[in-house]
């Protein structure tokens, strides 16, 4: 009897075995398995988008790819800590599903965008090249504060860096460069045109003082000179027509008038030669005076002390010439119009005392010069 009940319950128990070790080979065979060939097929595109800078070119399509990625890693752990027949990993299947479908968005998209981008980056450096010659042309030559020189230089090389930094493919840091120097140039810029617009607020008196001039010229039959400080150039008429130009040099502190004696300015202003000076009497090789301080000029240095402009103790100097000893090519003298020797030989030979000179601080419009 006894053996018979042992004998029952070891063919029941091994039922039960049986039965539980099929559940168990079903439930390994049938359980949720994490999406391991889509994860290598993700990592695999997303590697050949990241090898065509698809990250560059089509950053939002391959961020998305990294992000789905991310999330979809930290749902296989998550799932993967609990009891194998309590996994499920359809969240993860769905998430890597989506990042292998934003990273071939990313690798489609970044050619057309590769090449969208080339564009805007070529248009950009050309036009910041020629912003930064026209600086060179014109702008070097204006009173500018260090700093806004610095941050035109800083600018300049950052543009080159960036230029660079695009022909090795080096996406990033090519745009990181062209910001950098796009600010820095904006920031020069913003002081500069500020700097030209309060300037050529005196324009239209300007324009009438050269027509005058030139008319002057036309109906006395005369030479007459007309100085521009933007084009740093002296033009020389006869008759009404223009008959030759020089390059010319000015006080350092140039643009603006002349507001008081030692400011190192060149005034602006319709002036008469009251006296040459030759070689044994002047000590910039030759010389020719203007009439500096005119009736004008004592009128607007009454105005302005009157005003607080001026300190009250200035006075309003004196002494401003035509003179040699110039073609330096920098603005080095006291407020006077430098000519190199032999161009002041050329003009003191054609201009004689009572000779209009008038000098201005262009004589074309901000808009055509910064054509």
């Amino acid at each position: 009897m006894r053996f018979g009940f042992i004998k029952k319950a070891l063919f029941y128990t091994g039922i039960l075995s049986l039965a539980s070790l099929i559940i168990l080979v079903l439930l390994l065979l049938f359980m949720d398995k994490p999406p391991m060939e889509d994860f290598n097929k993700c990592i695999e595109v997303m590697a050949k988008a990241k090898k065509i800078n698809a990250d560059v070119y089509a950053p939002e399509y391959y961020q998305s790819a990294e992000t789905n990625y991310k999330y979809a890693f930290i749902e296989i752990r998550r799932q993967n800590e609990k009891l194998f027949f309590q996994r499920n990993f359809s969240k993860a299947k769905e998430l890597i599903v989506n990042a292998i479908l934003k990273a071939e968005l990313a690798r489609n998209a970044s050619g057309t965008n590769k090449d969208t981008q080339k564009a805007r980056f070529l248009k950009e450096t050309e036009m910041l090249r020629k912003k930064l010659d026209s600086y060179h042309e014109f702008f070097i030559k204006l009173p500018l504060r260090t700093q806004t020189r610095k941050d035109y230089e800083f600018g300049k090389l950052s543009v080159e860096e960036s230029v660079n930094a695009f022909e090795k493919g080096d996406i990033m840091k090519a745009n990181k460069k062209l910001n950098e120097g796009k600010s820095r140039i904006s920031y020069a810029d913003a002081e500069v045109n500020q700097l030209l617009k309060d300037y050529f607020s005196r324009f239209p008196k300007w324009q009438r003082w050269v027509e005058s001039t030139i008319s002057t010229s036309a109906s006395n039959k005369c030479y007459a000179l007309v100085v521009d400080k933007i084009k740093h150039k002296g033009f020389l008429y006869l008759n009404g027509k223009l008959y030759k130009e020089y390059d010319v040099e000015f006080g350092k502190n140039w643009i603006g008038d002349k507001l008081y004696a030692g400011d190192n300015a060149t005034p602006e202003g319709r002036y008469l030669i009251t006296r040459k000076k030759g070689t044994r009497d002047s000590g910039y090789y030759k010389a020719m005076m203007l009439n500096y301080p005119n009736a004008e000029d004592r009128s607007e240095f009454s105005a302005r002390k009157r005003s607080g402009q001026i300190s009250r103790s200035r006075g309003i100097g004196g002494l401003i010439e035509i003179h040699g000893n110039g073609g330096k090519g920098v603005d080095w003298t006291k407020g006077c119009v430098a000519l190199s020797d032999d161009k002041i030989d050329e003009l003191y030979s054609k201009l004689s005392v009572g000779s209009p000179v008038t000098i201005v601080g262009s004589t074309v419009a901000l808009s055509d010069l910064l054509k």
